[in-house]
Parts: C-alpha cells; sequence; structure tokens
C-alpha cells in the first residue's frame, strides 16, 4: 500500500538529517515542508531520498502539514516532526492497520530523545498512558508527530484547522474519529525531542493544555495560547 510520509521543518537544519535518516529504507513518497532562514531547505534538498520539498513560510505546523497533504498522491498520509526520530518499522506498523477499510487514521506513542529519567517517566505517563485512557473514552489525541489519515478522509474534513496556534492535532483527531475507526498503535512508538517541555516547564504546559481544552471543548471559545 502506497504511503506518504510528510516533515514539517521549521528552522530544523540541525535536527532534519536525523529526522529523515529512517526513511532512506522506508518505501515511501517523502514530502518536507520547509520554513525559515537557517539552511533547512537546503538540508532537504540535499537528501537523495526526498520526493518533495515544499516552501512554506507562514507559520504554524497544521498549515505545514496541510501544505504537505496537498502536495502527496498516495492514499496513505502519515506525519511525523523534524525534531523525531521514527523506528525503520514504523511506516509498517501504521499501514498495517489500513487493511480493515473502517480504519481512516492511526495514532501511537512517543518516548524523549533526551536521556532523562524525568523525561521518561512523564513521557511515559503523558505521551502513553494517558492515550490508552482517554481514547476508549472517546477523547481521541493523535499526536502530531505520530499519526496517520487516508487521504481521501483526510481530504473530506479539511485537514488541519489552520486558524488555532495549538492543539491542532486534537482537533482534528476529534473530527476525525466521527468518520471511522482511529486505532490506538502502542508498538508505533517515536522518540521526539523533549525541547518544549524543557523550555516552558511540564505542569505550565499542561495547564495550557487544560485550558485550550476547557475553553474550545466545554466552553466553545476559540483557541487563545501562542504555543508554537
Amino acid at each position: 500500500m502506497d504511503a506518504a510520509v510528510i516533515v514539517p521543518a521549521y528552522n530544523e537544519a540541525e535536527s532534519l538529517a536525523r529526522c529523515l535518516a529512517p526513511f532512506e529504507s522506508q518505501s515511501v513518497e517523502l514530502i518536507v515542508v520547509v520554513g525559515g532562514d537557517d539552511g533547512t531547505e537546503q538540508v532537504a534538498r540535499d537528501t537523495p531520498f526526498v520526493d518533495t520539498v515544499v516552501r512554506c513560510d507562514e507559520g504554524g505546523a497544521g498549515i505545514a502539514r496541510n501544505r504537505g497533504a496537498e502536495a502527496a498522491t498516495a492514499p496513505i498520509l502519515l506525519f511525523t516532526d523534524a525534531d523525531t526520530v521514527v523506528p525503520e518499522d514504523w511506516v509498517r506498523l501504521h499501514l498495517r492497520h489500513y487493511v480493515d477499510d473502517e480504519v481512516i487514521g492511526v495514532g501511537g506513542p512517543a518516548r524523549p530523545l533526551e536521556d532523562s529519567l524525568k523525561h521518561r517517566v512523564l513521557f511515559k505517563l503523558l505521551s502513553d498512558y494517558w492515550y490508552r485512557v482517554s481514547w476508549p473514552l472517546g477523547f481521541v489525541q493523535q499526536p502530531g508527530f505520530n499519526c496517520s489519515f487516508r487521504a481521501d478522509a483526510f481530504e473530506a474534513v479539511g485537514g488541519f484547522d489552520e486558524d488555532i496556534p495549538f492543539m491542532e492535532d486534537t482537533e482534528l483527531s476529534l473530527r476525525m474519529k466521527d468518520y471511522g475507526q482511529i486505532v490506538y498503535d502502542a508498538d508505533s512508538c517515536v522518540a521526539t525531542s523533549a525541547r518544549r517541555e524543557a523550555d516552558e516547564g511540564y505542569l505550565s504546559l499542561f495547564a495550557k493544555y487544560v485550558r485550550g481544552y476547557a475553553n474550545h471543548y466545554i466552553f466553545r471559545r476559540e483557541f487563545d495560547a501562542d504555543y508554537f
């Protein structure tokens, strides 16, 4: 089954090559959406197994992911981030679920790239166990660095909401679950940077997400936090 992998990369020249390396041995349509001025675009263009480089300086991960999806031709879209490293069989782990026609999306957990007990424990709680508890209750949250969708379903719902500054992956997941089954694959664990958590702090990020959830899904207000 054909698949496209879309990687948004804004000023990620130092981390992009590491992110892309696992895809050299995976048969995919590899699309990198680049922005910024630190040489990220050149890194992408110098990588021989990258199929398409899309320039996008509009800002926001959701916008970049949508531009990558527009350039893709494959029936399955996989998304990860430039500060993330996927396992060598990541594409296969996602694609195996799409043999079921009812499945329109897949998500998985993350561990930190940084070697820190604090990060490892908190990532296990927040980026794995929390998903295992919340998904069966209907609160589906496919993380933007480890998710995939059927391209036709993604297009039908309009992709990522480009007007919200954060939680765009959760917002899309909650819209998508009304159109079909979304699977949580605990085996498709990726390693992603904990730099945002380190810079802002877990408690501050947690409070920001709680406010975002409450404002948007309970009080029906617009998102107002500047996360990215």
